[in-house]
């Protein structure tokens, strides 16, 4: 049985892995949305600004009043629970901001 196959494999495996840039383009341009995990209930809040739009980046303006633990008279967003962890959602599951990229190099450009 010869492990040709398995070696070829494995080599293009470590090239696409090897071609995962660790920059602030490549998670979202693997479907990975900025998003925060509140492990005292479980629930994933997609990042959003104020007006509820979906935002690039990890913003706690658009938060709901359940993740929320300070909010100023005109609205604004001061302190979020203490139990919130921001990372990413993808598919439906979140994702620490660790495991993301690691799934990212792992899946390579396939991805």
């Amino acid at each position: 049985m010869s492990n040709l196959a398995g070696s070829d494999w494995l080599a293009k495996t470590l090239v696409m892995q090897a071609a995962v840039e660790r920059s602030s383009e490549t998670l979202p341009a693997m479907g990975f949305r900025p998003a925060f995990y509140d492990y005292a209930t479980g629930c994933v809040f997609p990042s959003r600004d104020a007006q509820g739009r979906p935002a690039a980046d990890h913003r706690i303006d658009g938060l709901p009043d359940e993740a929320v633990a300070v909010r100023a008279e005109c609205g604004r967003v001061l302190a979020a629970k203490a139990t919130l962890l921001a990372g990413f959602e993808r598919g439906g599951f979140f994702y620490t901001r660790e495991s993301a990229w690691r799934s990212a190099e792992e899946w390579g450009c396939a991805a």
